[in-house]
């Protein structure tokens, strides 16, 4: 199948399974430790039957560096925006909903999800930054983004913020919807406990909605206010209700992050691989069309234009 995501690729099997080969250099010292966390992910997230259900693993070898997954496969497409928003909302209200995994869990568990984030952007700013985004005016706008988060951190990042089973990787491309409807989430590298907030935001913020070639659409702020709707309905009262203020400040924060990773993607995947540094990312597995897709709309997202207007949407927010 062709290779559109970042750290994995796809091999149908016979019998309606899927090969999900982890990307990985040989000898890469972490690689079993990211695989047995990913099917642990895969176990934990079944009982929602909103994600594809694990059938085995292939441990890391020689030709197989990062292992795989064998999983069911989902027969559907990637979703109809913003139509199929609605669907969207409802599986990760889905699986937001499942008890969070026992002590001593493989699932990564983020504390204070505010800071442990804004920690991730600024470590990506200092290395990454300058080098990736070469006009002064689109770093500038970054820049005091960064410098307001930094502000909340000081003001309320420390209030108790609702933590739940959390995706990370959200946006509609890793999503199918099948024949009725119903949307299921399909990549679980980055499954941890953390903030729901950060998964509707990368769900709908542009930077987003624009990744995966099959989506390519971006939303108004009705579309998202609707899509926050439905989901603050579905998990109801008490949870909604501490659920919401955290909406737009996670959202600002979620749109530092992807900047920042696509900074880093952009130094990382240009230069030759560093034996060095065994985290540095590449697009080496992926086909020669998705990595024009996606150097395209990383050089849109670094556009002042197109960071002005998604900065805009903050100040249309209902305060």
């Amino acid at each position: 199948m062709p290779a559109t995501g970042t750290a994995h690729g796809h091999v149908r099997l016979r019998g309606g399974l899927l090969a999900r080969i982890a990307y990985a250099h040989e000898g890469d010292p972490s690689a079993s430790a990211r695989l047995y966390r990913q099917a642990e992910a895969f176990r934990h997230l079944a009982p929602a039957a909103r994600t594809p259900r694990l059938q085995a693993v292939i441990e890391p070898r020689p030709g197989l560096p990062g292992g795989a997954l064998i999983v069911d496969f989902v027969d559907g497409r990637a979703p109809r925006l913003p139509q199929e928003l609605g669907a969207m909302a409802d599986t990760l209200a889905t699986i937001h909903g499942l008890p969070l995994p026992a002590a001593g869990s493989a699932i990564p568990r983020q504390a204070n999800p505010f800071l442990e984030t804004l920690e991730v952007i600024e470590q990506n700013a200092m290395r990454f930054l300058d080098k990736a985004v070469r006009d002064s005016g689109a770093r500038a706008e970054i820049a005091e983004e960064l410098r307001i988060m930094r502000g909340m951190a000081l003001a309320f990042a420390r209030r108790p913020q609702p933590l739940t089973m959390a995706l990370a990787d959200t946006h509609p491309g890793n999503f199918l919807v099948d024949g009725a409807g119903l949307a299921w989430f399909v990549d679980l590298e980055k499954v941890h406990v953390g903030s729901p907030a950060i998964d509707l935001a990368h769900a709908t913020l542009p930077t987003s909605t624009l990744w995966h070639p099959e989506v390519g659409a971006e939303l108004s702020p009705d579309d998202v206010r609707r899509f926050h709707d439905v989901y603050l309905e579905r998990i109801g009262g008490k949870a909604a209700g501490m659920l919401a203020p955290w909406l737009m400040p996670m959202r600002r924060l979620t749109w530092l992050r992807t900047t920042l990773f696509m900074a880093r993607w952009r130094v990382e995947t240009r230069v030759l691989r560093d034996p060095a540094n065994p985290g540095q990312w590449s697009d080496a597995g992926l086909d020669p069309m998705m990595r024009q897709h996606i150097d395209a709309r990383i050089d849109q997202c670094f556009q002042r234009e197109t960071i002005r207007r998604i900065r805009s949407e903050w100040l249309a927010w209902p305060s």
